[in-house]
């Protein structure tokens, strides 16, 4: 068993859990059984990966099975839950003969309760995986089967860690904080499993001595005051640590105290942190990596590239078309990074020149799509328009907890896209505490708290509007690292050759099309990208994140100038 020091879920810790990573059995095969396995699969690697040793691609229409056994000592009165944190995209699972379970949606985690069908001793647990991507209609993000470009390997099969842990009879199963600074406290509402009537609740200021204690009704809304509170924003991102007591099962939590409002000063809409208007300056992430694709390498990898965001002067990510692990918004919490959420797309395969090249050359068509017309947007399936409705309540369920998180994203420029008005107020209802960037880029039909533009071949120009305005993609410099590119064509919006020229065309933009714009009402601005994958090398840093491209100095330093312009801006008459 490991200790809760890299627990795979974070907003809800236990003392110990033990992962099923490492070495399983697999096999490829047209049938949903199979005789033989190929051989050793290294999980949470998927199969497409350098890293997994295995390097093959799962095809629409076929299997790809995993095998494992593992030791068990069974616990008197405690049951055994097993996670898997995403399998792309269908699995069915199965404990000693047993079938325990069935998963639809690869970006999302799942848990099965596995007490009946465990024995003492070797128990062994099979997964059997099928995957469409870009072939079916389900959520897949930049995977294409035949990728390049903009577009990347795909994932299948297991792609994050595998876990189980023992739980008391009685156990709590989730709880979440709403944090209301003009009360000065936080609301709780703590969900379990049996019939204790109450929860102890023990806040814990980690900068003091200073512990809260409250008991309260378990499945019900309660309000804990707080004294002296400390507000968590970019530059000082404070979190209480929380433990909850349910009878024998003891958890660990935290939360942060803020809130996300919209303000208006001088004619102009802003995002607020706690009342203050900030200015999302960040970077787009799309969580690939060199020999493990979309499967982080460690938990160490994932904190070194947010903490080279910070260090860069960015305090925002948009998480692009993909939902990592817990671990990383963890990470974002505590370093202080906003989070801007992509809801991850699917549909139909799109048509290229109508969701990327016409919008680009003819900018008047971008808010000329009727995104009502399901058979254009590639959305005519009824059923697979409710899995994005289903989807999209399960991501904000899985990540409503994490504190940077300010805003989630619908859609991106028109990718099965459709019915963006009632999408954004269903959005709305499932959580009013955050924003919703309904059409990132094009195809917007004014729903939502954002006009989110896309620009990367044209100086940028505003024009007034009663929303946010966004700059929420941007830039795409590609600036090729010899002995670091792994594609086989280089692939982004301007060709760069030196980190000299990188730097002098990196200031310039950023004059040309933020600090110009910051009076007109410029909120914030995404750059493209945190890193290069494959063909594309328009990142800060190479794919296999040996190189960083630019001058840290010189970023930082940029930054610091925008935020200042940004302040004396928004300064109240």
């Amino acid at each position: 068993m490991q200790d809760n020091t890299n627990y795979p879920r974070p907003q809800l810790r236990r003392d110990q859990y033990t992962t099923l990573d490492g070495f399983w059995d697999y096999g490829f095969s047209i049938n949903p059984t199979i005789d033989d396995y190929d051989g050793k699969i290294l999980v949470p690697f998927p199969p497409e990966s350098q890293k997994s040793g295995v390097e093959r691609t799962l095809l629409p229409g076929n299997y790809l099975h995993y095998r494992r056994t593992f030791h068990l000592t069974k616990h008197v009165h405690q049951r055994l839950l097993l996670h898997f944190e995403a399998v792309d995209e269908y699995c069915e699972v199965y404990l000693n003969g047993h079938f325990v379970g069935k998963h639809h949606g690869g970006y999302l985690p799942f848990s099965f309760d596995m007490t009946d069908v465990i024995v003492e001793g070797e128990n062994e647990i099979k997964v059997v995986v099928q995957d469409d991507t870009d072939y079916g209609n389900h959520a897949r993000g930049k995977q294409r089967l035949h990728h390049g470009g903009m577009y990347y390997t795909p994932v299948s099969g297991i792609w994050q860690t595998v876990w189980y842990e023992w739980v008391d009879e009685q156990y709590v199963t989730d709880v979440f904080f709403k944090p209301d600074l003009q009360k000065q406290g936080v609301h709780i509402e703590v969900s379990t499993i049996g019939d204790l009537e109450d929860v102890e609740v023990i806040i814990h200021r980690p900068d003091s001595h200073d512990i809260t204690t409250f008991t309260i009704p378990v499945c019900k809304k309660a309000f804990i005051a707080l004294k002296d509170i400390q507000l968590w924003t970019p530059d000082q991102p404070y979190l209480y640590n929380v433990e909850l007591i349910y009878g024998n099962d003891h958890v660990e939590s935290y939360f942060g105290m803020r809130t996300f409002s919209r303000v208006e000063i001088k004619g102009h809409q802003y995002m607020a942190l706690n009342g203050k208007p900030i200015f999302h300056y960040g970077l787009l992430d799309q969580g690939y990596y060199h020999e493990t694709l979309m499967t982080p390498p460690s938990d160490e990898a994932v904190l070194n590239d947010l903490k080279l965001v910070k260090s860069l002067g960015f305090n925002t990510i948009r998480k692009h078309v993909k939902i990592e692990n817990s671990r990383f918004y963890y990470h974002c919490d505590k370093l202080g990074i906003l989070v801007m959420q992509d809801m991850v797309n699917g549909g139909e395969k799109y048509d290229d020149r109508f969701v990327t090249v016409e919008p680009n050359l003819f900018p008047v068509l971008q808010s000329k799509r009727d995104d009502h017309n399901y058979v254009l947007m590639k959305r005519p399936d009824p059923d697979n328009r409710a899995e994005y409705y289903r989807e999209v309540k399960e991501t904000i369920d899985h990540l409503r907890h994490f504190v940077s998180i300010d805003t989630w994203v619908a859609f991106n420029e028109g990718w099965g896209q459709f019915d963006s008005q009632e999408v954004t107020d269903y959005i709305k209802k499932l959580d009013p505490e955050r924003f919703v960037d309904s059409a990132s880029g094009w195809f917007d039909r004014g729903a939502g708290d954002f006009l989110s533009i896309h620009n990367y071949f044209r100086p940028l120009h505003l024009k007034k509007s009663q929303q946010i305005i966004i700059l929420s993609e941007f830039g795409g410099m590609n600036y090729l690292i010899k002995n670091h590119f792994y594609g086989k064509k280089n692939y982004g919006y301007k060709q760069i050759s030196s980190r000299r020229d990188f730097m002098i065309a990196y200031r310039k933009l950023m004059i040309r099309d933020i600090m110009k714009h910051i009076p007109d009402g410029l909120s914030g601005c995404i750059y493209t990208q945190l890193s290069d994958i494959e063909d594309e090398v328009n990142g800060l840093i190479t794919y296999d994140r040996q190189v960083i491209k630019c001058d840290q100095e010189i970023m930082r330093g940029i930054a610091q100038r925008i935020y200042a312009l940004f302040e004396r801006e928004v300064e109240h008459e």
